[in-house]
């Protein structure tokens, strides 16, 4: 948000932070702020000079791999058009550019549009961008966009700057400090904010510009360590800033490997060299989601499964909600799987719409079954009530009218969720990823150059430069991951199959349009058969089809519908079962693969509540990876888990804010363990 100095002063009667009017045709106007997004009489030129010049780009990039720019105003997105116009003209461009934004209150994909029409230089790029924007409510937390045929990625962090990049760890190149003027927004203008910028930088250096050259500014940059420069302002203006920040060589001690800041060394990632093969253990969807996103960053992935076919487990199910997981309250696990849905949502969606994958978004019904429910739905429905395209109130009327069979109960409508036939979507992940099936890995050893892949019967794979172990219950097989013995669970789910010709036969008119999702779920018919399900059956790690299993299904589908309910018969029902791995905590394990007996002898004694500076860096086993554990939410876990684990692999900034990334790093347990003294060295 390139920032008018000489902008109107807001008026007495202060408007949402939020709201917009328009000046000069198409150029947005704060009222809250009295200020505009951008110059206009060019703003696409001063963002060149400010930002684009004034970080050295495009030579700033050149030779480089990744290279990544972070920004405190997302605003119009015309300082992201201009760098991404900068990079794509520029031959000798870096590998792959990122771009993390903030942005507190996202405009919505209409007035973007609209604001773009001042640039038909950047049309295209406009375009592509303007296609991916939310038509959905944006909520606060992270949001990971891939552009530019995956060599672009656009990073979102939706809520205050401040809070956002104090929550981040970014590894930025440079910074365009943008935003509304110091004098109309001096809330963000705020020592706290230079310093959460600092530490969301590079380690080997940044660089920064800004439009203003004000006090606070320059005061604010020196504090947090940036050596200031002035230079000439744009156009009338007298002068702006540019900033670098050099080198943090003393982040990390050479000699003890003793990190001097960190509050957690435990959770620090390892420092990647390039990797160019990748190996990945596991034909499901975690594995599969795994392969598609580190073959989109340039790897050579090779895929490893034990059974003859890929899906051969939880998904090779006909078919699998894709339903946001939205809670009451903002606990890590709503938080992290809110995030896993909408970037799940915003990437099968376009390759359903393509025919790459099979599903239906035709919404998900919750019905409110219990008092507990009820609460529940209803605390969400007073959290979202100003989101009705997230989620909506549906009385029992309304319910029947858009599920098309009458309910008992009232509840909430999900109307971007539907359904997704996850083996569809395993085969579109993998269309170009080199699968090894029938191929069980027992051990992953040192080669000469890398990772080497063994077979029970003598067979060697290899050399990688990375391995991710994406299989379920057979992960705590390997020697790396022993010791996740204790914190995976098998967990047996088995789904029921109802002819679709039962259901019209037990209502008139019957035609079910959407998802319905009580105790159990009810899908809209595919190929003929609705799918009920589904049990949910702890340390049961059997597939085998029960009758018992089919009248639980049943059962739970006559409190709903118990017309159809009494037309369904457990011996005569076929089905599927199939196995989901859980934990403790419910959430996933993402990140590289801790070497427990390192980890406790390195962090033995932090019970006794000493500082994170006092201690090392984590301990890995170099070059190996996990992700496993999403239970029965793969289909809103693992395609997030992948681009976490792609963006780990590849030192590319992160998907997830920090507290995030920390919830579902491997070694929790390890240092859960610890503290709380349940294991010792």
């Amino acid at each position: 948000m390139t920032a008018d100095d000489d902008a109107i002063a807001p008026d007495d009667t202060i408007p949402e932070a939020g709201e917009i009017t328009w000046r000069d045709g198409d150029v947005p106007f704060s009222p809250h702020f009295g200020d505009v997004y951008y110059n206009p009489k060019d703003g696409l030129a001063e963002t060149q000079y400010v930002f684009v010049e004034g970080n050295n780009l495009p030579s700033a990039w050149q030779g480089k791999e990744n290279f990544s720019i972070g920004e405190t105003g997302f605003g119009t997105g015309l300082n992201f058009l201009a760098a991404w116009q900068c990079w794509t003209q520029d031959a000798d461009r870096s590998g792959r550019l990122h771009f993390v934004s903030v942005e507190k209150y996202p405009l919505s994909r209409e007035d973007m549009i609209r604001a773009h029409h001042n640039w038909p230089e950047l049309r295209q790029l406009s375009a592509e961008l303007c296609e991916i924007w939310p038509r959905e409510t944006m909520l606060p937390g992270v949001h990971r966009f891939i552009l530019g045929h995956g060599a672009v990625s656009l990073t979102l962090l939706i809520g205050d700057a401040i809070e956002c990049w104090s929550g981040y760890e970014g590894n930025i190149d440079c910074w365009f400090l943008d935003g509304f003027a110091p004098s109309r927004n001096p809330d963000m203008w705020h020592p706290s904010l230079f310093a959460a910028l600092a530490g969301a930088s590079n380690p080997n250096g940044a660089t920064l510009a800004t439009f203003t050259a004000a006090r606070i500014a320059r005061d604010g940059l020196e504090s947090a360590g940036f050596v200031i420069s002035k230079r000439k302002g744009y156009a009338y203006k007298r002068d702006m800033i540019t900033a670098c920040l050099t080198s943090n060589d003393d982040a990390v001690n050479e000699d003890t490997g003793k990190y001097e800041i960190a509050d957690d060394p435990w959770f620090n990632l390892p420092r990647k060299s390039t990797t160019k093969s990748v190996a990945i253990i596991g034909g499901g969807m975690a594995g599969a989601a795994c392969a598609e996103a580190l073959h989109h960053r340039g790897c050579d992935v090779t895929l490893f499964e034990k059974h003859d076919q890929l899906a051969n487990a939880a998904s090779g199910n006909p078919i699998g909600m894709l339903e946001p997981y939205l809670t009451v309250d903002h606990a890590i696990m709503g938080r992290f799987y809110e995030a896993g849905y909408r970037y799940s949502h915003r990437k099968i969606k376009p390759m359903a719409e393509r025919g790459e994958v099979e599903a239906d978004f035709c919404g998900v019904l919750d019905l409110a079954t219990s008092p507990r429910k009820r609460e529940r739905l209803d605390g969400l429905v007073a959290r979202l009530k100003d989101k009705p395209d997230l989620v909506r109130p549906m009385t029992r009327d309304e319910a029947r009218d858009i599920l098309g069979l009458p309910v008992p109960v009232d509840g909430v409508f999900y109307p971007s969720a539907g359904w997704v036939h996850p083996p569809s979507l395993v085969r579109a992940l993998t269309s170009n990823i080199t699968c090894q099936l029938g191929t069980a890995i027992s051990a992953i050893v040192d080669g000469p150059d890398g990772k080497m892949l063994l077979t029970a019967d003598g067979r060697a794979f290899g050399t990688f430069d990375a391995v991710v172990i994406a299989g379920a219950l057979e992960t705590s097989q390997l020697e790396q991951t022993r010791w996740l013995g204790d914190h995976l669970n098998p967990v047996r789910g088995q789904i029921s199959f109802c002819p679709e010709e039962l259901v019209s036969k037990s209502y008139e008119n019957a035609n079910i349009g959407c998802v319905v999702s009580y105790k159990g779920y009810l899908t809209p018919a595919r190929n003929g058969l609705h799918v009920i399900g589904a049990t949910f059956g702890r340390d049961d790690d059997q597939t085998d089809l029960r009758e018992a299993d089919h009248a639980h299904n049943i059962n739970q589908l006559g409190k709903i519908f118990p017309v159809l309910a009494e037309k369904l018969s457990s011996e005569v029902l076929d089905g599927r079962a199939s196995l989901r791995t859980t934990t403790a905590d419910h959430l996933p394990l993402i990140g590289p693969a801790p070497d427990f007996d390192r980890y406790l002898a390195a962090y033995h004694d932090i019970d006794k509540g000493k500082k994170g500076a006092r201690y090392i860096g984590a301990p890995y086993h170099k070059d190996v990876y996990i992700c496993t554990g999403f239970g029965a939410r793969g289909l809103i876990g693992a395609p997030l888990a992948a681009e976490i684990l792609a963006s780990e692999i590849c030192a590319m900034p992160l998907p997830l804010e920090k507290s995030l990334m920390h919830a579902v790093h491997p070694a929790r347990f390890i240092i859960r363990g610890l503290k709380r003294r349940q294991i010792s060295a």
